[in-house]
């Protein structure tokens, strides 16, 4: 089974305003942090799943948001910009979100 995740900060558990998301605002560490972790979380949760490959996107405003030594073992992270297909890049051509 393959899992593709986007994953964006707006409603990441813990970020409340935009100084949680935005680069240089006063909890945009911490809140790179919270990102890894909630999205560690769905990655575990795919991985008990059966999961053989799991792509996380980084999705949020600059593409550069999550740290890759912070995330689970088994994500292939794709970021940074240009993203041709934005939220949806990594995913195989003719898949249907």
């Amino acid at each position: 089974m393959r899992v593709h995740l986007s994953a964006d900060m707006e409603g990441v558990t813990g970020l409340v305003d935009a100084d949680g998301v935005q680069p240089g605002g006063r909890d945009y560490e911490p809140g790179r942090l919270m990102l890894a972790e909630d999205v560690n979380a769905a990655v575990r949760g795919a991985v008990a799943a059966g999961a053989a490959d799991v792509i996380v996107n980084d999705a949020h405003g600059p593409m550069r948001n999550l740290l890759p030594e912070a995330l689970h073992p088994a994500v292939r992270l794709i970021r940074g910009s240009p993203k041709p297909m934005g939220m949806l890049e990594g995913l195989p051509p003719g898949t249907t979100p």
